[in-house]
């Protein structure tokens, strides 16, 4: 294989797991960007999703195209627990979210990380879970010229563009989602023209979570099975990609995964050529926060941080 062949093939996957990054990442950059809730349990949310569709195939026979709706239903009651729980008493009646209140959140989203995480550790017992062979369609892969891909890596990276563009048209097209922006830019003026920053908030943890575990879906499809420890994966990847892209930014999010896959395809075969084949998948992951430094350094606000 030739090196030309061997960077667009990485390339090629590289851009369909960024997509899934991107949308991955999206429930995060609306929950930090909106209510600058620090959602240190990303990951674990995401791996709800992902379990979820795992054993309704194994021990229940549902589809995952079906049992991803029963997936997005308990992340949006998991996002209204975790409101009322644990987050309303602290920004529920705040106006200006200042840094110490934005540390609190991120303490406790790190009790619920941590909750999580040894939930599905007791439960799975560490071992992994997956959808197995399931794919979409009668091949598991589709041939496109020389090269050969995944459909659950196609299937996965067209419903992150779909679902990501949905969420988009709803932010910016109906009240319900102006409601959200104006409750971003001003909570206060926002309440003046008769906006219930409570009930935003509370809807915008639902949205977000019930979002996430949705990508749970997509990165279930993606990476075949899952286990606990994949979460300390996808977290540290979507606050990098949020940082890129414009913290709530959802196009500059989704974009920003696209260049974090991009950069991790690449990379790859560019230190499987300097270092080993072996080493280059971790130091090819290591590329997303190389970037993220770049980015605090010298971009600080994002690529597509929204104008205020």
């Amino acid at each position: 294989m030739s090196l030309l062949t061997e960077l667009l093939i990485n390339a090629t996957t590289g851009l369909l797991w960024g997509s899934v990054l991107g949308a991955a990442s999206v429930g995060l950059t609306l929950i930090w960007g909106v209510m600058k809730v620090v959602n240190i349990a990303h990951g674990e949310s995401i791996l709800l999703g992902s379990y979820i569709v795992s054993v309704l195939l194994l021990f229940m026979g549902i589809d995952p195209l079906i049992g991803f709706a029963v997936a997005v239903a308990s992340g949006l009651l998991l996002g209204f627990a975790i409101y009322w729980m644990n987050l309303h008493k602290i920004i529920g009646h705040v106006d200006v979210i200042n840094l110490r209140i934005e540390m609190s959140t991120l303490l406790e989203m790190f009790a619920v990380s941590i909750i999580l995480y040894n939930l599905y550790s007791f439960f799975t017992r560490s071992e992994p879970f997956g959808i197995g062979i399931w794919h979409l369609g009668p091949s598991s892969y589709v041939h496109i010229g020389y090269m050969s891909v995944q459909v659950n890596h196609l299937t996965a990276a067209f419903f992150s563009l779909v679902a990501t563009f949905i969420l988009y048209q709803f932010i910016s097209r109906t009240s319900t989602g102006k409601a959200i922006r104006a409750v971003m830019q001003d909570s206060q003026a926002a309440a003046l023209v008769g906006i219930d920053p409570v009930r935003i908030k509370m809807l915008t943890t639902v949205i977000s979570i019930g979002f996430t575990a949705y990508s749970g879906f997509l990165v279930i499809l993606y990476e075949s099975a899952v286990v606990p420890s994949i979460a300390y994966k996808y977290a540290p990847l979507a606050f990098t990609i949020v940082v890129l892209g414009g913290l709530g930014s959802i196009i500059g999010t989704y974009v920003a995964g696209l260049i974090i896959g991009l950069s991790y395809g690449i990379s790859k075969v560019v230190f499987g050529i300097l270092v080993s084949k072996n080493a280059s998948d971790p130091l090819a992951l290591s590329t997303a926060f190389i970037i993220l430094v770049l980015t605090l350094l010298l971009k600080p606000e994002g690529l597509f941080a929204r104008k205020r």
